[in-house]
C-alpha cells in the first residue's frame, strides 16, 4: 500500500521533469528567428532564417543551473547569446560560454576571449565596446579586455 502512496506522486514528478524546460525565442537579425531550449545540460539550438537554417544542441558539463543571456556580445548590431553557470567549486564565479550570430552562415559561433581559458564573471562594456572578464596568471586575477574588429552584419 506504501508503494502506491509513493508511485503516484513520483510519476507525476516524472512526467513534469519535461515542462521545466526553458525556452527562449529571439531574432538575431531582421528575418531570422532563433529558439533556444535550455533543458538541464543541455541546450538546443534552431535558426531559421530565409537562407540560412541550423539545428544543434550543445552539452555542457555542468553540476550548477544554466541561465541564458540574449544581448550583442560583438556589437556587430545581430543579436548574440551567452550560457552562465555558478562555477562548480566555491559557488563564487559566474563562467560565461558567448555564442555569436554569423550573419553569413546563419549560425552561432562560439567567441573565446583574449586572454585566459573563459569569460569569467563577464561584463559587457558598451561604452568602450569590449567584453571584460577575469582570468588569472600565477594565481593573480586579472582583467581580460576582449575587443572586437569592425564587421558587417
Amino acid at each position: 500500500m506504501q508503494f502506491k502512496n509513493l508511485a503516484v506522486p513520483l510519476l507525476g514528478l516524472m512526467w513534469t521533469i519535461p515542462a521545466l524546460a526553458e525556452t527562449t525565442t529571439f531574432s538575431p537579425t531582421k528575418g531570422v528567428e532563433a529558439t533556444l531550449v535550455l533543458e538541464g545540460s543541455t541546450l538546443n539550438v534552431a535558426v531559421k532564417g530565409e537562407m540560412h537554417n541550423e539545428s544543434r544542441t550543445i552539452d555542457f558539463e555542468a553540476v550548477n543551473e544554466l541561465h541564458l543571456q540574449i544581448d550583442d556580445f560583438n556589437f556587430d548590431g545581430a543579436k548574440d547569446f551567452a550560457v552562465r553557470q555558478l562555477d562548480d567549486g566555491m559557488g563564487t564565479y559566474d563562467y560565461y560560454r558567448v555564442f555569436i550570430y554569423q550573419a553569413r552562415t546563419g549560425t552561432f559561433e562560439e567567441l573565446q576571449p583574449d586572454c585566459g581559458d573563459g569569460f569569467v564573471n563577464l561584463r559587457v562594456d558598451k561604452k568602450r565596446k569590449a567584453l571584460l572578464s577575469t582570468y588569472w596568471e600565477m594565481n593573480v586575477a586579472k582583467q581580460c579586455v576582449t575587443r572586437f574588429a569592425k564587421r558587417k552584419a
